[in-house]
């Protein structure tokens, strides 16, 4: 009985490499296209006021990091905020599809502009309305903007529940340039409404008519993306600079994305590992003050988790970090945790297989091998994947 025991729970183990095997090069591909077209920040998820906070929390520091404290940094913050609002706004009514279609918010740099797109599902009865109201935005010049907003703010003519009053209107008049609309058709009820606008870097930059086409055209790569992300259940999604701040960040906003429960807890935990995996082992490409990197969970089709980090490592650390995950593949359950328990108590004294409580931590709280790769990226650099399973116990 314990041979068929032990051959059952090898099979489970096997299973679950060769169903999320494909996730590593995704994962890859994911960070790689982000980092080409230039996405400063990236998240897929639930979106409540606590979260907003956090994300733009998230965004800013990135911004910052470009910018520091600015006039322009400013703008972009406040325009974050609109758009965070209309999201939250919008999923009101659409609880009953938030799980399978949640919001996106991106922002992006593109030569002389930054970038703010928000994606949330929309009641199709609503989308004549907004698709007139924007219109009328979008036809008034800036002098024509600050009237309206006076009379908005007089008569609250257009100032209902949606976000197709002051806040577009505000969204306007800080970018100085139109908004993008787009609506995607999901069923009979919802599509997702999508609306991206573009901050100048320099004065000067304020758009032309002319150049409203590459407004809309630029909003291809973040429908692509989260089309992406949706085929792919991906709950929460972060692609940025990981800080021990936004670690904080993010434990909060996967805390606020589901119910307190014993699941809930362990995925918190093993997040926090992975994330601090990235911050200690990842390879820092410029002077930013954080690590790039990747991290999103993912429910299968079990019901289970995948939670999966990406960052860069150098060769050195590919070898030291192989040897260590390779080593502790090696054992099983019982053993890892007689090891744990020998280096807590007698740190000074063990190998270097067998430093890193780290890896030990998420072996033992997933139950399972921990699977990873490593993706060649130059002579000298690697992207290094790591990937854990949750089982889901609610």
């Amino acid at each position: 009985m314990l041979q068929i025991i032990k051959f059952i729970r090898k099979a489970n183990i096997m299973a679950m490499q060769i169903i999320d095997d494909s996730l590593f090069d995704k994962a890859f591909d994911l960070f790689t296209r982000i980092k080409q077209q230039n996405f400063e920040y990236v998240y897929r998820g639930f979106f409540s006021h606590n979260i907003s906070k956090k994300i733009l929390s998230l965004a800013d520091v990135n911004i910052q990091r470009s910018l520091g404290v600015s006039a322009l940094q400013k703008r972009i913050y406040y325009i974050m905020v609109e758009g965070l609002q209309n999201i939250s706004m919008h999923q009101e009514d659409a609880d009953d599809y938030l799980e399978k279609y949640p919001g996106i918010f991106a922002i992006q740099k593109q030569q002389v502009y930054y970038y703010v797109t928000t994606g949330n599902l929309v009641l199709n009865e609503r989308i004549p309305d907004l698709k007139s109201r924007i219109d009328k935005i979008n036809s008034l010049d800036k002098d024509e903007l600050k009237q309206l907003h006076k009379e908005v703010l007089r008569t609250g003519a257009i100032s209902d529940k949606g976000g197709a009053g002051l806040g577009l209107i505000e969204i306007a008049r800080k970018s100085g340039n139109k908004l993008v609309a787009s609506f995607e058709l999901v069923n009979d009820k919802y599509s997702y409404f999508y609306l991206q606008t573009r901050i100048p870097i320099q004065k000067g930059e304020e758009e032309t008519g002319d150049d409203y086409s590459k407004l809309r055209s630029a909003l291809i790569s973040i429908k692509k993306l989260h089309l992406t992300l949706n085929v792919e259940n991906i709950l929460l999604y972060f692609n940025g600079f990981f800080t021990q701040e936004n670690l904080l960040n993010l434990l909060s906003i996967i805390k606020g994305r589901m119910n307190l429960s014993l699941t809930t807890i362990r995925l918190s935990n093993v997040m926090v590992e992975m994330i601090q995996n990235i911050i200690k082992h990842g390879h820092k490409i410029d002077d930013n003050e954080g690590v790039p990197g990747i991290f999103f969970i993912r429910q299968l089709d079990s019901g289970d988790f995948a939670l999966l980090s990406g960052n860069y490592v150098t060769q050195e650390k590919k070898k030291l970090i192989e040897d260590k995950l390779n080593f502790i593949n090696s054992k099983d359950l019982d053993e890892i945790s007689e090891l744990y328990d020998e280096i807590l108590l007698d740190m000074d004294n063990v190998d270097s297989l067998r430093t890193g409580l780290g890896f030990y931590d998420l072996r033992i709280k997933s139950s399972a091998q921990l699977q990873f790769k490593f993706l060649k990226v130059s002579e000298n650099l690697y992207f290094y994947i790591l990937q854990t399973i949750i089982k889901n116990v609610n």
